[in-house]
């Protein structure tokens, strides 16, 4: 039986799956079968819906009323529409942030990149996602602007999957993740607002392709 980690049964089974998901142990096309899952975990087929619930709406798999559900890729179009939207709010965002200084922000971000180069040379899509979650709000957080902030959050738990199907679509390895996101913190250190948003935008929408 895999060892579940801490946190309630069905975030721990959750997290669990998403992980196989997002590092392709689980591919695009593999069927989650309940009975089996829910034997192999030690969990009721209850537990294991509730994190099957939670996999469906971050993207990840959809669930079929016959007892199995399948892992899924976002198509194009999906990627594009989720990346944009997180283009927006994030460009409002840095407007805020260069008003305010980014003195602060630099190093805290460059820690967060470098510990993402460490995951991706590891194969860890997972920790990369995570992790590029957590710069991403970090940025935004630092705009002071609480709404702004909870809207771009609402929005995180899509991006393992726009991660994953971005990579694929692209032919992109995971190893190039790192250095797009140390392009934006080079960029926020030189203060310069029109290549901090050419960079952002570069950043999530180059050649009409998410990065």
């Amino acid at each position: 039986m895999p060892d579940l980690d801490a946190g309630s049964l069905p975030d721990r089974v959750h997290r669990l799956l998403r992980t196989r998901i997002l590092n392709n142990e689980l591919a695009a096309g593999t069927r989650l079968l309940e009975v089996p899952i829910a034997e192999e975990l030690g969990v009721s087929r209850t537990t294991l819906r509730l994190a099957l619930t939670r996999l469906a709406d971050e993207g990840l798999i959809e669930i079929s009323p016959r007892r199995h559900s399948i892992v899924t890729r976002l198509s194009h179009d999906d990627i594009q529409d989720a990346c944009y939207a997180r283009y927006v709010l994030e460009e409002g965002a840095v407007r805020a942030v260069l008003a305010h200084g980014t003195a602060d922000l630099v190093d805290p971000l460059t820690d967060l990149v470098d510990r993402m180069d460490h995951a991706a040379r590891a194969g860890d899509l997972a920790a990369v996602v995570d992790l590029d979650t957590a710069f991403h709000g970090r940025l935004v957080a630092a705009a002071r602007k609480p709404r702004l902030a909870k809207l771009f959050a609402g929005m995180d738990a899509q991006m393992g999957a726009v991660m994953r199907s971005s990579l694929e679509e692209q032919h992109l390895a995971l190893t190039d993740m790192p250095a797009l996101h140390r392009d934006l913190v080079d960029a926020l250190a030189g203060g310069d607002p029109t290549t901090v948003a050419t960079t952002l935008y570069r950043h999530y929408l180059r050649d009409d392709y998410v990065l």
